[in-house]
């Protein structure tokens, strides 16, 4: 029996004080259902510090990894776009994306591939399910995260969501494929992190199922500075609001056109 494959998809961008501890974290395995295996994909995109040196090292020593890179920042939503093609590519099953500042346990990725596998079309490892919190968030990050998620399901309600803008998520192939491939234009508007909820609203148009996960989102564990500009992400989340509305097979409407 051929073994499915899940995709790992790490965007990055001047992460070389993560590397070690995402070493750490993949380099033993990853923790998946019986019948999985895996490959990680990093996308640098444009680091200025070592961040592709260590990479580089990283995937001689671990065949399991692909490096891609672009030659200059072009914001983490395109440098996920990259991942989506690349792991596109490799036929897997699904594919998963997190943060590359080892803010997200890699423990929660085998719970996502299990509820991929009983039908959800993407799963979200959520702060705001039940079990989920998070550990060593600035005062002014978490009430961003607590307005953004207010506004996000007031505007964009998906049933089973309650964390839009985490980039934790297990897409089924299937469903992220049609996304990409019925995008009129350009699949991403934005460069900032509002490409999270972006890409998000798209992919749902083409999801029947979108299931949560508990997340216990790390931030203490985050070396690296934060690429997040506030103003410019809260900016292109009110562009978002003012796209016009097209209709999702969850049965809401979305403004992702």
């Amino acid at each position: 029996m051929l073994e499915k494959l899940v995709v790992i998809v790490l965007p990055m961008y001047n992460e070389e004080l993560s590397i070690p501890l995402l070493r750490k974290m993949f380099d033993g395995g990853v923790p998946l259902p019986p019948g999985y295996d895996y490959r990680i994909v990093v996308v640098n995109d444009g680091s200025r510090d070592g961040t592709l040196r260590l990479v580089n090292n990283w995937a001689h020593e671990n065949k399991r990894l692909v490096v891609l890179s672009h030659t200059q920042n072009m914001g983490v939503g395109q440098a996920i776009l990259t991942g989506f093609y690349e792991a596109i590519r490799l036929s897997p099953y699904c594919v998963v994306t997190l943060d590359a500042d080892a803010s997200h346990p890699g423990s929660v990725i085998r719970q996502m591939v299990e509820k991929s596998d009983a039908e959800a079309d993407i799963v979200i490892a959520s702060r705001f399910a039940s079990g989920g919190k998070q550990v060593g968030v600035p005062p002014l990050r978490q009430l961003y995260s607590l307005g953004a998620r207010i506004l996000l399901s007031i505007f964009f309600p998906l049933q089973g969501v309650r964390d839009y803008t985490v980039g934790f998520r297990a897409y089924k192939t299937s469903v992220l494929s049609r996304a990409l491939s019925q995008s009129e234009k350009s699949f991403l508007k934005f460069r900032s992190f509002a490409t999270s909820v972006e890409i998000l609203l798209k992919v749902a148009t083409m999801a029947n199922k979108i299931v949560e996960v508990p997340l216990v989102l790390r931030y203490d564990h985050k070396v690296s500075p934060s690429k997040l500009k506030l103003w410019l992400t809260i900016r292109d989340y009110l562009k978002l609001f003012l796209l016009p509305k097209q209709k999702c097979s969850l049965g809401r409407g979305l403004a992702i056109s």
